[in-house]
Parts: structure tokens; sequence; C-alpha cells
């Protein structure tokens, strides 16, 4: 992640105002029904649904200025994007998510009643410059404009844009460069926009409810919830439709391959931590897909089917078959990973997660649980240790790669209050963060223990 923005948000659901930054590990913790799941969805759809910012054209003031830095920047071969510039984008891409917010959130919900004030992306800086490689080509097909032949497509902050060396639809052709070149500015790293051809990249949404989904994928195909469950197609008869993130969930998983060969080989310390620490088996995909086997690891080659498994495997299930997919995921955000999990799976679980951020994916939870916020807590300590650090990683079976930095990690507190929810960004201090609707249910707990304990 080498930029870092702010999501500020205004009368939103039950949230009166909110300012989000975002950080490779983001947090939200607090009251059930308060609006951590509304974030995280608005914060996908952003992410997602690019389209909305491309597929009309329509110019302002702010674009014209962005077309003219454009039409210099071409005659160059390279191009380094400076502050002012990314400022100037980041204006327009605001001005374009201003006026799209209300259809944005339509999309993100499938369902027209939920108002939004103001939506704003606020704080913009990028830790590493974005270069920008034009290369002229004499066998440029305008037909394909949409897709912008992309020469060199690399995580490193570099991009490459072919353009014709003459033309009738410079309009086009300058509208679209200056759409992608707006998108990488803001959103390169956390997904794609324009990819390399026959590469997806993508921000996955795995749902509280992903049990369930996963044991009915089969019954569920894609095209089928995009007839049923999408706002565009909507029967009055139909009551309940999916939320954009669980469709997208939904359709992943009804496309999964049998093969698991073709993964990012950068996964692989994740996906084995999976199977061994908390699968303790693998999960193989048959049947071009429609069949998923627990493969335990103490059943000399007995498989099972998800059905008949634990909530455990079923809960983990889906992350593993992520990371074993073809398709580069570039961010990942998880509905109460805790879920099912007993307290030293919920220590794993966190421990993954910190991994995750570690080979350079982003990865965003809401949770309940105080042991995930705990072990993040410890991880932060253990990395501050100028002493005995060494001794203690190998007393309690950690590496470097488990160790947390506070400057990787964002944590949000919601509190749901009579009308509004309340969201309040937490400091990490000298014991870590501080989460007082933890402690306070905490303590009641412990009132009642003492109170109702008989005296011998």
């Amino acid at each position: 992640m080498n930029q870092r923005w702010t999501l500020h948000v205004e009368n939103f659901a039950r949230i009166e105002s909110a300012d989000i930054e975002i950080a490779p590990l983001m947090c939200f913790i607090g009251d059930n029904n308060s609006g951590k799941s509304y974030i995280m969805s608005l914060l996908w759809g952003i992410l997602s649904n690019s389209n909305l910012f491309y597929r009309r054209l329509k110019k302002s003031d702010t674009y014209n200025e962005c077309n003219q830095w454009l039409s210099k920047a071409v005659q160059k071969k390279d191009i380094v994007i400076e502050d002012k510039i990314e400022q100037l984008y980041l204006k327009w891409f605001n001005e374009l998510l201003l006026d799209n917010k209300e259809e944005l959130v339509k999309r993100i919900f499938n369902n027209e009643n939920i108002a939004i004030g103001k939506l704003e992306l606020l704080n913009f800086k990028r830790l590493k410059k974005l270069t920008v490689e034009f290369n002229k080509s004499i066998q440029f097909n305008v037909s394909h404009i949409h897709t912008i032949d992309v020469l060199e497509y690399d995580e490193t902050d570099k991009i490459g844009i072919t353009i014709p060396i003459s033309s009738e639809d410079w309009d086009i052709i300058y509208w679209k460069s200056n759409v992608f070149i707006c998108w990488n500015i803001i959103m390169m790293g956390l997904t794609d926009i324009f990819p390399p051809e026959g590469i997806t990249s993508q921000a996955v949404y795995l749902p509280a409810s992903r049990t369930g989904f996963l044991l009915a994928r089969r019954e569920i195909v894609s095209k089928s919830i995009e007839t049923l469950y999408s706002l565009a197609n909507f029967d009055n008869n139909i009551q309940e439709r999916l939320t954009a993130p669980y469709i997208q969930f939904l359709q992943i998983m009804n496309n999964l391959k049998d093969s698991d060969n073709f993964y990012d080989k950068k996964n692989t310390p994740l996906i084995e931590f999976l199977q061994n620490e908390l699968l303790h088996g693998n999960v193989l995909v048959k049947s071009n897909g429609k069949i998923i086997r627990y493969l335990p690891d103490d059943t000399e080659g007995k498989e099972f089917p998800m059905s008949i498994t634990s909530s455990v495997v079923t809960e983990i299930t889906a992350l593993l078959l992520l990371l074993k997919d073809k398709t580069p995921i570039k961010l990942i955000i998880i509905e109460e990973p805790e879920a099912h999990l007993h307290p030293s799976l919920q220590k794993k679980i966190a421990q993954l997660l910190i991994r995750f951020v570690h080979i350079g994916i982003p990865i965003w939870i809401t949770t309940h649980s105080d042991t995930i916020l705990q072990h993040f807590n410890n991880m932060i300590k253990l990395k501050k240790r100028s002493t005995e650090r060494e001794e203690l990683m190998q007393e309690f079976n950690y590496s470097e790669e488990d160790l947390l930095d506070p400057e990787e990690i964002n944590l949000y507190q919601f509190e749901r209050g009579e009308k509004h929810t309340t969201i309040k960004k937490l400091e990490s201090g000298k014991y870590g963060f501080i989460a007082n609707l933890f402690n306070k249910a905490i303590d009641e707990l412990v009132k009642e223990i003492y109170a109702f304990q008989e005296v011998e």
C-alpha cells in the first residue's frame, strides 16, 4: 500500500459523520448494528465500482486541467506525477464521486432507500511516486480504447499507456487515459482498473454468513444471482436482495477451478499456515468447481463434503480457496474472522491477518473478538521491545513476520447511540489499543461473577 487517504462520509445510515483513514491492516470494533459493515461495504464499493467514474464523458474545469497536463505529458517517454498533479486528479475523482454517490450506494446495497449526504476522499498522500510510461503506436485500435493497452503494469508504482501517433478520437483517448491515471494514483495496489489482458485483480469481501453461502453456492449460480438479486432486474415479487459484496463472494465461489497449481506463489506460506494451524488438512475442488471436499490430515485419504465438516472448516475454506485461486487478490475484507473459532484459533487467525499484511495484501476486518485485538497489542509490544525480543520470539514461537508496527494498523471503535453511531479512531499507546467497549463488557461480567459467588 503506497498511498494513504481518508474516507469522509456524512449522513449515511446511522452515521452522522465519519473519517476513516485506510491502512494495510484496518479493524472495526464495537456495538452490533452500529454501522461497521455499512462502512466496510461502502469502502469496498468505492474500490470495486470504477465503472461509475469512466462510463460517460463529463467535462469540468478540473477535468480540463487534468487534460491540459496530460496533453503535455504524452510528449515525454516517462513522467513522474508530482504532488500538485496528484491533488488535481484527487479533486476530479471527488467530483465524480459526488456526482455518483447515490447511484454508488444503490449499487452496493441493492436498495434505493439508503441515503448518503457527503462522500469524499481527504488527506491523500503517496508513499511512493507514480511514474507513467507513454508509448506511441501506429497500429492503435480505437475500437478497443475502453481497455487501454498496458505495456507495463508493475506494483512498484509504474504504469504504461499506449496511445496512437495520430487519431480523430483524442477526446475519448484522453478521457480513458485520464481515468486510468487517476484510478492508479489513488487505488493502485488496492484494486486495479484496465489490468493486463487475461488477469482480473480485485478487492474481495468475505461476509459474516460465508458458511451458509458456501454450502448453498451450487444452487445459486452466478447468472441466477445477477437475474434474481440485482437492482436493475428487480421483480416486486422478490422481497430480499443480496448486497453487491455478497453477490461478488458467491460469484467467486461459483467460479472455482479444480487445479490449485496456478495461484500466486507468494501466497504459499499463508496457505500452509491455514492448512497446518487451523484446518489440519486440505480443501479440494473437483468436477470443474462443482464439488468441494475436506481432506483431514488423519483420515488416510478419506474426503468429506462441506455439509458434514465442522464450522471451523467451512469458515476457513473460503479464505483458503481465495488464496489458491489464480486471480490475484489485491485486498481482502472479512466480517468477523473469529466466527465459530475457539480463542486459541482466534489467536491463530489474528497471526494470519498480520502475515497477510507482510506479503503485501491489505486486510480490513470487523470483529467482536477481544482475543484478536489483544494479539495485535501483543505483537505491537513485542515489535517495540528493545531487549530480549529474540528470546521472547523463540520462547513463544514467533518470527519477524508475526510482529506488528503500529503504523501498519488503524483501529476504529463504533459506539451506537440513541440516534447516531459515534466512530472514534483509537490510538496505540504503551499498552497497545484500549477498547473501552470491550473492557466495559468484561468489567460488567466480572462484577456479576463476584456478586453471584456464594461466600463459604
